[in-house]
């Protein structure tokens, strides 16, 4: 009568019978790495900055002492911000336009770039433009009398084909070198026009507060005498000189004509045929 068979003796148990068998590991395998894959897209779904797309249309287009830049809108996004050259930010808002006022002559290089909350986009294909003459930061100050001032430094002004030129802003009783300098500049910026149809020079200058600007006025009354003209008050002295303030525009509170070498009769008629 046969025997049954039976495994030697010290056979491991495993390999009498197998406790986890293959189909189930695989099973195992691909639960564990759904599980990952879930887990990966489910953190990225959660931490994604969306970035918006690079602006597209951008042109520029360099008029009479500023630039203009102009684009195409992009969906989502929220404001955008115009770079000139190698980083110089000329405009950061919601609009698809901006103004570049104080652009130097020269080559420039444009780009924009769409802006979501923190996220930037790529910048937009750059846009390249040749700028002429211009008053620098100060163009904003110039542009405040767009018939009166030649709005580039090399191009005549529409009043009398004026033709003006940058004066240093400090004056000798501002900083010196004169004995009565008090070493404080009030004046930021000067222009001096004359030539042309202009028979008398005369200067507008920007002052950096009201106490500046009267501070001057103050030292031209001791030696004039009080005026009104069409925009404010004024002062002329025996010389013909004048200095007329601009009180009924708050925009340019700050700003002062001059009027040099004039007879003091004729004076009042000139600033009150300047168009501002």
């Amino acid at each position: 009568m046969a025997r049954p068979m039976t495994q030697p003796p010290g056979t491991p148990a495993a390999a009498r019978e197998p406790l986890v068998r293959p189909w189930t590991i695989a099973v195992i395998v691909a639960a564990v790495l759904l599980v990952a894959v879930g887990s990966f897209f489910s953190v990225r779904a959660l931490t994604r900055i969306d970035v918006p797309d690079a602006p597209t249309g951008l042109t520029v287009d360099a008029g009479t002492g500023r630039l203009v830049a102009t684009w195409d809108s992009v969906p989502g996004a929220s404001g955008y911000q115009l770079v000139r050259d190698n980083g110089v930010v000329v405009y950061r808002g919601p609009q698809t336009e901006a103004v570049d006022a104080a652009v130097p002559a020269g080559e420039h290089t444009y780009r924009v770039a769409a802006l979501d909350g923190d996220a930037v986009s790529p910048p937009s294909p750059p846009q390249s433009v040749r700028t002429g003459a211009t008053w620098g930061v100060y163009a904003p100050l110039v542009a405040q009398f767009p018939e009166l001032l030649p709005q580039t430094p090399d191009t005549a002004a529409k009043w009398n084909n004026a033709e003006c030129v940058r004066r240093y802003a400090g004056g000798r009783d501002e900083v010196g070198p004169s004995e009565t300098g008090n070493g404080q500049v009030r004046s930021v910026f000067v222009v001096r026009c004359a030539a042309g149809a202009v028979d008398r020079p005369f200067g507008v200058f920007w002052f950096a507060s009201k106490d500046a600007l009267n501070a001057e006025y103050s030292r031209s009354s001791a030696t004039s005498r009080p005026v009104r003209w069409k925009h404010g008050t004024g002062l002329i002295d025996e010389n013909g000189r004048g200095v007329f303030k601009i009180t009924d525009d708050p925009a340019r509170e700050l700003a002062m004509i001059v009027v040099l070498r004039t007879p003091a009769q004729d004076v009042l008629e000139m600033v009150d045929s300047m168009p501002i």
